[in-house]
């Protein structure tokens, strides 16, 4: 396929595969508007503003901080909303670059049928989370191999550039930069392992010119590694047990939380159809590899195993991240499409039907997604009308009824409360570790959220009574709690509160002082 037909070609599809994001009237992403949130606080934080009296900048040379280096601009000049599409589109377009150029690099071809199968991983479990840092990080990963993979026999070339794609995909998070060690060094033996010729020496010397990369982030780690044990050390000191907290402890993650993440590596709008179109395509895959038409490249099957395994093994939490474990099955997924080859030659009616069929459940996917998010334009409606009705720069705390994130059908509110932050003016707790974001809480909204923290454990889906932790957190100091998904709660509203606002799905209520 010609250069620029290729080019135009994946762009388009990776245009049609942004219509859910463009369609849909706010994005269900568990994490995502909460960093969208903090890049508006840095984008408006003046002295003096609304947003002083709750928040405060911190800057520092941390892991986690790639997306803020493009949100706060973005958010400096786009309203809330669309910014954060088009940020997630600029997260997505980095990834889906990314592999394909790393594709092309290990296998020497371009592929539609890759680039096909790469659309609906876009809309993956992770994305949902909306770890957005870890995403950035993760496509930079993808290119920062395609350009070691493309340019490796020239060092002087290559070494410096991959030097500083090694610190860029460090300061956008830490754990991708760890898997790019891991995709490059299993690369490396797998090339000596497919050698016609091989010489020790050679491997060495490849696996010196890697090492050379980590220099730089391996240093910045080992700075920024005494403040997150001091911080751990700190918080276990301040916090009491868990076991002393009001409120009931989420479940576990276990080996079915495991493989649901695996089974869900696309996520779609419900569990079964995650499962039937994952077996769908890994079969027509399989049926395509075993007529020849795919294969994966020789020089990858050590970091297929390798990813496997960490998809298999590595824990849910470490060095201060969670739900890592999450995030391994598209780790995972994209090793397994970066080394598949397609045969050249003609195609037979079977394989060509099977490619359709390849095609069919992509497309079903992004339909499916496009509607699911489209569901969400009366929650956000509804969200509008009760957020009006809030008192200007109240303490606010969003109370999700219901919220098991990926474990439970029950729609998603935790996009609601950070948008009182950047649609509103509240204040509102947002992720504020200084180890980890460039945003720290002050003030009365500081005071209200440790004070929670000290005697409550935050509503999961094992939660049924949800007034102590209601009543907990307007003693702590709370003005405000915003209600999202109302209609589950068993038991009245709290005494300590009068209703600012009520909708089917929302309330709004103010604490009694």
């Amino acid at each position: 396929m010609q250069t620029r037909v290729w080019r135009c070609s994946a762009a388009g599809l990776f245009a049609l595969a942004m219509i859910p994001i463009l369609a849909a009237p706010v994005m269900p992403l568990i994490d995502f508007y909460d960093h969208i949130a903090r890049f508006f606080v840095l984008a408006h934080l003046a002295p003096g503003s609304g947003l002083a009296q709750f928040y405060r900048a911190h800057w520092a040379p941390i892991p986690d901080i790639g997306v803020d280096v493009i949100g706060v601009p973005i958010l400096g000049i786009l309203p809330p909303l669309p910014g954060a599409k088009l940020i997630a589109i600029l997260i997505l377009a980095v990834l889906y670059g990314g592999v394909l150029y790393c594709h092309r690099a290990l296998t020497g071809r371009n592929s539609l049928l890759v680039a096909t199968l790469l659309a609906p991983l876009l809309y993956s479990y992770v994305f949902n989370w909306g770890f957005a840092n870890f995403l950035l990080g993760l496509g930079l990963c993808f290119w920062g191999a395609g350009w070691w993979l493309s340019k490796r026999h020239n060092p002087r070339l290559a070494v410096p550039v991959a030097c500083l794609l090694s610190i860029l995909i460090y300061f956008s998070h830490g754990v991708t930069f760890a898997l790019y060690g891991i995709l490059l060094v299993s690369l490396e033996i797998g090339f000596y392992a497919a050698a016609p010729a091989r010489r020790l020496g050679d491997l060495a010397r490849m696996l010196g010119l890697l090492a050379v990369q980590a220099i730089i982030p391996v240093l910045l780690f080992a700075l920024w590694m005494p403040g997150v044990l001091e911080a751990a050390r700190a918080s276990a000191l301040r916090i009491p047990p868990a076991h002393m907290l009001v409120g009931v402890m989420p479940v576990a993650h276990n080996g079915l939380h495991r493989l649901a993440a695996i089974l869900r590596v696309e996520e779609g709008p419900a569990y079964w159809f995650d499962i039937a179109t994952f077996l769908l395509q890994a079969v027509t895959v399989l049926f395509l590899i075993w007529r020849g038409k795919l294969a994966f490249a020789r020089p990858a099957w050590l970091l297929i195993a390798v990813a496997m395994i960490l998809v298999a093994a590595v824990p849910s939490q470490m060095l201060g991240t969670t739900y890592i474990s999450d995030r391994m099955p598209l780790f995972g997924a994209l090793c397994l499409l970066i080394a598949l080859a397609v045969a050249e030659g003609p195609w037979r009616a079977p394989d060509r039907a099977a490619a359709g069929l390849l095609v069919a459940v992509v497309a079903v996917r992004l339909v499916a997604v496009t509607a699911q998010w489209q569901g969400y334009d009366g929650y956000l409606r509804e969200f509008r009308t009760v957020a009006a009705a809030i008192p200007s720069r109240s303490v606010t705390l969003g109370v999700m009824v219901g919220s098991g994130h990926h474990e439970t059908d029950v729609p998603r509110c935790e996009m609601f409360p950070p948008l009182l932050v950047s649609l509103y003016g509240h204040g509102v707790p947002l992720f504020a570790d200084p180890n980890q974001q460039p945003l720290l809480l002050t003030g009365d909204l500081w005071k209200a959220r440790d004070g929670l923290q000290m005697r409550a454990v935050l509503p999961s889906e094992m939660t049924r009574d949800y007034n102590p932790y209601m009543t907990l957190a307007g003693e702590a100091g709370y003005d405000v709690l915003l209600i999202c998904n109302r209609h589950l709660l068993t038991h009245p509203y709290p005494p300590g509160f009068r209703l600012l606002a009520e909708t089917p799905h929302f309330a709004a209520l103010q604490a009694k002082r």
